[in-house]
């Protein structure tokens, strides 16, 4: 088989793979990052497979990387939840409805916002800690922060229209 096949045959599963991350509940660019971390992993694997045994191969890694991104999101938001439970049961009483919203809240944040927050909350980075992590000014890291809580408190509050 030529490289060229190769190749095509390999293209030809990667877009069936993203297309069903897609489907199972990937956004479209989680997916075609998983599928890049699969491709670099076979290139850096030095693996020619046969094309029989290397769908599998392909699916399987892809949805390992699938499943660790979702645990990861889920992770961020139960830690995220916890914390903002301790800061609201310290000012008042936290009632299952505002708990409810909370978690509504922080499912519209993307990995970047629940990084910042458990960086920032839990972790009790300072804010030149994070801005170096992420190499950026640390206006930016504070300019964030502060979208971010008013994000959470928009939705919060849109919650509570909702109802």
């Amino acid at each position: 088989m030529t490289i060229s096949r190769y190749e095509k045959i390999l293209m030809t599963y990667a877009s069936e793979i993203q297309r069903y991350l897609i489907k199972i509940g990937a956004n479209p660019a989680d997916a075609q990052d998983i599928i890049q971390d699969v491709l670099v992993k076979l290139i850096q694997a030095d693996l020619v497979m046969a094309p029989d045994k290397l769908r599998p191969w392909l699916y399987r890694v892809a949805l390992s990387r699938f499943y660790d991104l979702y645990r990861r999101a889920k992770r961020y938001q139960a830690i995220l939840s916890e914390q903002f439970y301790l800061i609201y049961e310290n000012e008042t009483d936290v009632t299952d409805d505002r708990k409810w919203q909370l978690d509504q809240a922080l499912k519209s944040l993307d990995d970047y916002q629940l990084a910042l927050l458990t960086h920032y909350y839990q972790d009790e980075q300072s804010v030149k800690t994070i801005s170096t992590i992420y190499q950026v000014s640390q206006a930016k890291i504070k300019t964030d922060l502060y979208r971010i809580r008013q994000k959470l408190k928009q939705e919060m509050e849109r919650e509570d229209e909702n109802k």
